[in-house]
């Protein structure tokens, strides 16, 4: 009797062992920590008169791609206002929120992922790991300096105009048309936001045709195992502002 008991028992635990693993893996994603980029210097503020200085800088997150979870780098979120009290009371509202909330507090709102021009865009925006990264939406007096056109670009220290060691990624577009810059009503390639636009919210106007840009990065890895995605917690990379009336 006990010897037919020990066999019951043992088959039990063989059948167990085999199930146990197959439960645990059917229909769960993995989670994985990922490293959120860091900001270089000091963010923008769409206050200030200086157009030299309306430009996102910083410096992506570490490659930390290991067994099935692969690094896949930094995707930057934008979107377009003409009220700066709604953008402020939208940012603080995300940033209230925890790590693992904010990214899809961004989407909820209506922020958009940066696009360039010409192509599509790579995604996430930027590949490399442990690097600076550049970005001037708009062009800034370049009929006399290429130093403040307008680019995405990566570089191995931080830079605050365009330097021509560095990598450039592509230039800035937006989300609703790869042709769209953001030379606001410079020309047909660079409209003035219309209330119809996924990337800009339309309110009353803090200054008559002033837009403002707000922007966060997030860094993206996934498991190869499942596909799944893991984000990083965001970084606000600033707000800048960007004026009809700019000299381009």
């Amino acid at each position: 009797m006990k010897t037919v008991l020990r066999k019951k028992s043992l088959r039990f635990l063989f059948i167990s062992c085999l199930c146990v693993p197959a439960l645990l893996s059917c229909g769960l994603e993995s989670s994985h920590y990922v490293d959120s980029p860091i900001l270089a210097g000091t963010s923008p503020s769409y206050g200030n008169a200086d157009r030299s200085l309306q430009f996102f800088s910083f410096r992506t997150a570490a490659d930390t791609s290991s067994g099935s979870f692969s690094y896949l780098g930094t995707e930057i979120y934008y979107k377009i206002y003409n009220n700066t009290s709604v953008m402020e009371s939208r940012q603080s509202r995300i940033e209230s929120l925890s790590d693992t909330s904010k990214r899809d507090s961004l989407v909820s709102s209506g922020y958009k992922t940066l696009n360039l021009a010409g192509t599509a865009a790579p995604t996430p925006l930027i590949g490399a790991g442990g690097v600076y990264v550049y970005i001037r939406l708009s062009n800034y007096n370049t009929a006399n300096s290429p130093d403040y056109k307008a680019v995405v670009c990566t570089s191995s220290s931080p830079m605050t105009r365009y330097e021509g060691h560095a990598t450039v990624i592509g230039i800035p577009r937006r989300s609703v048309n790869s042709s769209f810059g953001f030379d606001f009503g410079r020309d047909s390639s660079n409209p003035v936001p219309s209330s119809s636009d996924a990337d800009y919210y339309s309110s009353s106007a803090t200054s008559a045709g002033t837009y403002y840009v707000d922007a966060y990065a997030v860094t993206v890895g996934e498991d190869t195992a499942d596909g799944s995605k893991s984000y990083s917690g965001t970084v606000h990379l600033g707000s800048i502002s960007i004026s009809t009336s700019d000299s381009f």
